[in-house]
């Protein structure tokens, strides 16, 4: 979907016999729009003008800042304080003036409207996290502030066993979209279920035939399931892989060795033919030198800015993992077709039986890009670091020398490890990257921190997906700073 950005100025005098009155700028709405922003400024004479402002819908008054604010926006699930967010809906829509003080010789009041029309983007999360509705510290509206802080769009909030958290945060926010969860926490296993606020009526699994009977429960109410931590030491996944779930979580907090592992089983079975999407999540509980919220970030590719866009963007698969809101970025796509998709094969026989593929790096410093498939391994690109470029936080505590030590303890206090080895950061590199012999991309190519490479992907594939891994500086420890979801083929019908 196109990006599209409608502008208009607006203008109104406002005379003294005005005053104490409030005027209309009327503008109209055509065409499918999901946000829009206003911004005003007037003579203000010296001081002894004051004008306020405000906003009316085809239907109803929708805000009203006064003279508070000089900008607004509303949108779909998302808007400034003091006015309400909802559809935009189209027709005659106004902005209104409260004419307070105006000067003997009057003012002009000038109005900018930006009205943004729905577009495919990538939106920004946090997959899994707690707050003390659980065994977190965070308030909802401390987390909230974190993930805003740290960049994100949108946030899950998942305690364990409890909806209550829902509840409290069901009030809209002009800073990021929630979506409802909660993590089924068992004594066998934990899984996230995302989408429904009260799908999870009873906790208390012990055998796999309960956990399927719940898991079946959540998804036929139109809950998404995520299985967490899958082969975690401590709190592994032990009922059965069987069972109904849509989503495995690959990546819990900081890069280790259990995401090492889960990326691994998830290779496995993409290559024995099953679709599974893979997520991520930071696991926070509080403030954390290492886990953080958006560590790891989970972009998801939408064209609605609403928790609902997020969550149909997920079932999708169309999810690209980052170590950090501000890591490494990477996108896959042959043609019209991108991460989560399925590449149909008239797609393939009209390029000749070929797969064309686009690989786009955005903010690799250093990083070995790899490309998967059903086969393994199949390509791989090293892209250079520009020599002034600043090192990232982690990169520096990493540099420090005190990084490994403390990603281990990490390890240990988020997830009660009973001993540190399974858990500690895991070896440089992948072992299956160093069969393929690296493409040197130069820093100069790389303009701006991007860079586009291409790949003539094979049509007997089951899929392709990406793969960007970096040593930290001053140590042996491999840290895995961004993982795509696949881009799956249409196999032939012969």
């Amino acid at each position: 979907m196109e990006t599209g950005q409608r502008r208009m100025t607006l203008r109104r005098r406002i005379g003294k016999d005005e005053e104490r009155t409030y005027l209309e700028v009327p503008f109209a709405v055509n065409g499918r729009v999901e946000r829009i922003e206003a911004a005003y400024r007037y003579e203000r004479g010296g001081g002894e003008a004051v004008v306020d402002i405000g906003l009316r819908s085809p239907e109803r008054i929708v805000g009203w800042s006064g003279g508070a604010r000089q900008s607004f926006f509303v949108g779909t699930e998302l808007a400034t304080p003091g006015y309400l967010a909802g559809p935009v809906a189209e027709g005659e829509w106004a902005v209104l003036l409260g004419a307070y003080k105006i000067p003997a010789d009057g003012t002009e009041v000038t109005i900018d409207i930006v009205l943004t029309e729905p577009r495919e983007r990538w939106i920004k999360g946090d997959l899994h996290m707690h707050s003390v509705h659980s065994d977190g510290r965070y308030t909802i509206e401390a987390a909230k502030a974190s993930c805003a802080a740290r960049g994100l769009d949108y946030m899950a909030l998942t305690d364990h066993n409890t909806l209550s958290q829902n509840r409290t945060a069901i009030g809209q926010d002009e800073r990021l979209l929630v979506l409802p969860g909660v993590e089924l926490t068992s004594y066998f296993g934990h899984a996230n279920v995302y989408g429904v606020p009260e799908a999870l009526r009873d906790f208390r699994v012990t055998t796999p035939e309960q956990a399927r009977a719940a898991l079946g429960e959540i998804r036929a109410q139109g809950g998404f399931v995520s299985l967490n931590h899958p082969l975690c030491p401590s709190c592994p996944w032990e009922f059965g892989f069987d069972l109904p779930h849509d989503a495995i979580e690959v990546w819990n907090g900081p890069w280790r060795a259990l995401n090492e592992r889960a990326v691994a089983w998830w290779q496995e079975q993409l290559a024995a033919g099953r679709r599974l999407v893979a997520l991520g999540g930071s696991d926070a509980h509080a403030d954390d030198r290492l886990v953080k919220h958006g560590r790891p970030t989970a972009a998801v590719r939408t064209d609605r800015t609403t928790a609902q866009g997020v969550l149909d963007g997920i079932r999708q698969g169309r999810v690209v993992l980052s170590f950090d809101p501000d890591e490494t970025f990477l996108t896959l796509t042959s043609g019209d077709y991108g991460v989560g998709d399925l590449l149909p094969r008239t797609a393939v026989d009209a390029a000749g039986g070929a797969i064309p593929l686009v690989i786009d790096v955005h903010g690799a410093r250093g990083d070995r890009v790899a490309l998967w498939s059903d086969r393994g391994l199949e390509a791989s690109w090293d892209i250079e670091a520009p020599a002034d470029a600043p090192a990232k936080t982690w990169e520096a505590d990493a540099a420090a020398g005190g990084w490994a030590a403390q990603l281990g303890l990490a390890a240990l206090r988020e997830l009660g490890a009973p001993g540190g080895a399974d858990c500690a950061p895991a070896p440089a590199g992948a072992a299956a990257a160093a069969e393929v012999p690296a493409v040197r991309v130069p820093a100069a190519a790389a303009a701006g921190g991007r860079v586009q490479l291409r790949f003539e992907g094979a049509a007997d594939r089951l899929f392709y997906r990406l793969e960007a891994r970096r040593t930290a500086p001053g140590t042996s420890v491999s840290v895995m700073t961004c993982l795509t979801n696949p881009l799956y083929i249409e196999r032939s019908a012969k």
